[in-house]
């Protein structure tokens, strides 16, 4: 019975440090010509009623943050990326809770008057189809769809005004 614990403690210690990154790490394809199709989504909105989906942002650049209420690094970076949808109006800004309760996401949300559509995958596919593994993470898509940066942890206001530039 001890070998059977100590089997799933490993994996289960690996993903609670992961779980809430604190570093910053960046994947790019600065040519437009490397980068990947964005996958569409539509999840649950969070603070109204219907759906955020990729696709209703069609044309237009995307930061889309992969988050939780309980996430220490996310906490700090939630009133940076809603000054940056503020002072961006030409890039959409979408929060997607991860691994949360829909109560606590919600209360997250309306503590920090977050203005920026949110949306809830519960089921996790879609956190999995961006290869989401610990957060935050944060994805940069350009106005035609497809992803040109990935960011693993807190991300700054330094470097989504970076990203936006780099998108026009």
């Amino acid at each position: 019975m001890r070998r059977l614990a100590a089997i799933f403690a490993v994996p289960l210690l690996a993903a609670a440090l992961a779980a809430c990154m604190t570093g910053g790490a960046e994947v790019s394809a600065s040519d437009p010509a490397d980068r990947a199709d964005a996958e569409d989504f539509s999840v649950p909105a969070l603070l109204s009623d219907g759906d955020v989906s990729l696709s209703q942002f069609s044309g237009t650049p995307v930061v889309l943050n992969f988050w939780a209420s309980w996430c220490t690094p996310c906490k700090k970076e939630m009133p940076i990326l809603q000054n940056f949808a503020a002072d961006n109006p030409d890039v959409a800004v979408v929060g997607i809770a991860v691994n949360d309760t829909e109560r606590d996401s919600r209360k997250f949300a309306e503590d920090r008057d977050i203005q920026f559509p949110l949306g809830v995958d519960g089921d996790g596919s879609v956190s999995a189809d961006y290869g989401v593994t610990g957060l935050p993470v944060t994805i940069v898509i350009d106005g035609e769809g497809r992803i040109a940066t990935t960011w693993f942890g807190e991300i700054t206001r330094e470097e989504l005004d970076l990203f936006a530039e780099q998108l026009g």
